[in-house]
């Protein structure tokens, strides 16, 4: 069910978001040659807004999904030991076309269809996130999360790191037979390596699956099975052994010896800092 305040605070956005969502409607309907309108989701969008690009005419029919920044949301906040940086409203758009544009051809996220300085708009797949499928069926961790890590690895093979991998940025097919990544919203830190970046990629997967009413269970009960998955789409250093990570960001991978020993064999030991470790 849906809270009274985010049914308000959707209201709120799209009244501030007026005008910009009429200029939208008119350039995705020259794009798509369709008479268009965007209707507003209640999905949680970061800083931004999530509409639906639909027909005006009935029956209606969704054409794109379309993400637009709001300008009064855009507080970037530094976060350390966290191998991201959060950008702009227009470098985080930029960035994420230019995502689009090189991994959907791969068919790893939806394919781009217009992009602006204030928003883009993919392919709608109507498909559940991986969060949602999981909390219904804890079980279908088995057939999605090797689908997930197969689509992860092929991103880092296509030289993108996503750095926010949650299984709420993760589409599943009606069959759990696809996985589609979405919602690249952060750029890697300068200083570090590729290495780092992608092996944040998977212990942040890893960690969000392990999510109570997710796939925590299932994973604690075969540990080794969990962490084999892992094995088989994990990214080679390169470099011996590499430089501890500090585990913030994926704490809860460390919630279970034999899960915590086996993704630290794979992608090198953790440091325990002074600070508090949160759980995101």
């Amino acid at each position: 069910m849906i809270s009274p305040m985010r049914i308000l605070n959707t209201w709120i956005d799209c009244q501030r978001l007026r005008e910009r969502c009429l200029e939208v409607e008119w350039r995705l309907g020259f794009v798509l040659k369709r008479d268009v309108w965007l209707v507003p989701t209640f999905n949680g969008g970061g800083t931004d807004r999530i509409f639906l690009a639909q027909t005006r005419r009935y029956p209606a029919k969704t054409l794109a999904c379309v993400r637009m920044s709001c300008p009064w949301r855009d507080n970037r906040i530094p976060e350390q030991h966290v191998a991201r940086v959060q950008l702009s409203a227009p470098r985080r758009i930029a960035r994420e076309s230019r995502v689009y544009e090189r991994l959907a051809p791969m068919q790893i996220t939806p394919a781009l269809i217009a992009r602006g300085d204030t928003f883009l708009a993919n392919q709608f797949l109507p498909w559940p996130r991986a969060s949602e499928v999981l909390r219904k069926t804890p079980a279908t961790l088995w057939r999605i999360l090797p689908k997930a890590l197969e689509a992860v690895r092929k991103m880092h093979d296509h030289g993108v790191v996503h750095l926010d991998l949650n299984c709420g940025n993760l589409l599943v097919s009606p069959d759990l037979s696809e996985v589609a990544i979405i919602d690249f919203e952060y750029a890697p830190l300068k200083d570090m390596t590729a290495f780092d970046q992608q092996r944040f990629d998977f212990l942040r997967l890893a960690h969000n699956v392990l999510k109570r009413r997710r796939g925590r269970d299932a994973a604690f009960r075969e540990p080794d099975r969990f962490v084999d998955l892992f094995a088989q789409f994990a990214p080679e250093s390169g470099f011996g052994l590499p430089d501890p990570l500090n585990p913030v960001g994926f704490s809860r991978v460390l919630e279970n010896d034999a899960i915590a020993s086996g993704l630290q064999h794979l992608f090198g030991s953790f440091e325990f800092s002074p600070f508090d470790i949160t759980r995101q």
